[in-house]
């Protein structure tokens, strides 16, 4: 088996929850208040209706992260959280991300969400997607901590 993506299911978050990269479960703790269980599970939920949730599997066939783009509408959030054993998928991964990206973009010409000033490893991973930082939030979320707003506007978009 090779390293790659999948539809989630949902017991795919209890699998990931306990191996949750810190930086990440940091980042869902000062936003929400979540633990990585929780963080999973909602991100899951408002991901897997009308829009799309997937699950990173490692070759051994372990779930080694999870993403996925929540539809608000007139925008969607893109969303990641993987487990430290993902940065072993990243050549596999990252040309698929990309094309995932593109693919979002054209049914989502805006997509945008917020990431944890912290979150190195995040911030380098939107860069490679194309993703650009707007604004800087001293205070966000229920832990009142600073994070990055990021966006991605799909500029070639054909209104009828």
């Amino acid at each position: 088996m090779t390293h790659h993506y999948r539809p989630a299911r949902f017991e795919d978050c209890r699998e990931m929850a306990p191996n949750m990269r810190s930086q990440d479960a940091d980042e869902v703790l000062a936003s929400h208040g979540w633990t990585p269980l929780q963080a999973l599970q909602e991100s899951y939920r408002l991901s897997s209706g009308s829009s799309e949730c997937n699950s990173i599997i490692h070759e051994d066939g372990s779930v080694v992260g999870m993403f996925g783009v929540a539809d608000q509408g007139a925008y969607a959030m893109p969303w990641l959280l993987g487990a430290d054993k993902m940065l072993e998928t990243r050549y596999e991964f990252i040309p698929q991300a990309i094309e995932w990206v593109k693919r979002m973009s054209i049914q989502h010409p805006l997509l945008f969400n917020f990431v944890h000033k912290d979150n190195t490893v995040a911030i380098r991973w939107l860069k490679s997607l194309g993703f650009e930082f707007i604004k800087e939030i001293e205070e966000y979320g229920v832990g009142k901590k600073p994070f990055i707003q990021f966006v991605r506007i799909n500029k070639c978009v054909h209104l009828y």
